[in-house]
């Protein structure tokens, strides 16, 4: 008495082996699929409100239609280049590292890049922008980026709540 295979419990005996897959793999492979799909739209959601984040409002119009334009040929231009080169991998005889994993080592070869892109140039610009490095304050990044107008009007404002706020207190 051998055991069955694995997913051979719904097999009949006509078909020469060849059935649908069991409930319970369906359903697993179902549930898979559905959270591949709701982490996907998270993380493209999230890429594009660090975008948002990341860039002055008056340039965040050009910069998201420039984000979306890349992902859309990514989207069309990836699967094909990656299945071309898989094609190929498995057609041409060569020895690794241009074998069978040829396509999944030039994928993981550009993620890593842009990993590292992304970890030498975002992470000290968001930090700058928020002020963690350089020690420059609020005041002084206002001073550099929008003018000495602005800052003048900015404090000006600033003094005038605080002297409405000491008349205040001197009338209680």
């Amino acid at each position: 008495d051998e055991e069955p295979a694995l997913g051979s419990e719904g097999r009949s005996g006509g078909d020469g082996g060849a059935s649908s897959p069991p409930a319970w793999l369906r359903m697993l492979l179902a549930a898979h699929y559905s959270a591949s799909k709701c982490v996907a739209s998270g993380c493209y959601t999230s890429i594009f409100l660090m975008i948002n984040d990341s860039v002055a409002p008056e340039l965040r119009g050009r910069v998201n239609g420039l984000s979306m334009s890349l992902s859309s040929l990514c989207k069309a231009g990836g699967p094909t280049l990656g299945a071309v080169l898989f094609a190929w991998s498995l057609s041409s005889g060569v020895g690794p590292p241009f074998d069978v994993a040829f396509s999944f080592l030039l994928t993981a070869l550009a993620m890593l890049s842009v990993a590292l892109a992304a970890c030498r140039h975002l992470a000290p610009a968001a930090a700058r922008a928020r002020g963690y490095l350089g020690g420059s304050s609020a005041t002084q990044q206002l001073s550099r980026s929008r003018g000495s107008q602005e800052l003048v009007a900015a404090q000006a404002a600033q003094s005038g709540a605080d002297s409405v706020t000491a008349g205040e207190g001197r009338r209680r």
